[in-house]
């Protein structure tokens, strides 16, 4: 396996946020840092690009990638649509609600016990 030479970017980045970055598991400290690229600048599907284009394989398997993968057209243009909507606004989201009865319908059982468990409190 041929080590990696390290991006000046992680340098800098080192010296101005502590950590060199703002998440903990995203620290290439976490991995092997030798081996494994410290930024990307693409990723689809299961893969990832680093800043010289070179393609890798996502094993870390990060942020729901595992899932639907990386740049999920479908998911993105439901993202677009709802960007183009407007996403935000002093008024509640009707997909709140959406998302409250599909959160509910995935987990009864455990909500029925939980509720089961309040009302006896």
């Amino acid at each position: 396996m041929m080590k990696l030479k390290k991006e000046p970017l992680w340098k800098k980045a080192k010296k101005k946020i502590l950590g060199g970055n703002l998440l903990l598991s995203k620290r290439p400290e976490m991995f092997l840092p030798d081996y494994w690229p410290t930024y990307f600048k693409k990723a689809k599907g299961i893969n990832v690009w680093d800043l010289n284009n070179k393609k890798y394989i996502d094993m870390i398997f990060a942020v729901g990638q595992s899932t639907l993968g990386y740049a999920n057209s479908e998911v993105d243009q439901e993202v677009k649509k709802t960007i183009k909507n407007g996403n935000m606004c002093t008024l509640n989201s009707s997909e709140e609600v959406k998302l409250a009865k599909k959160i509910m319908l995935l987990f009864a059982d455990i909500m029925d016990g939980m509720i089961g468990i309040y009302q006896s409190t």
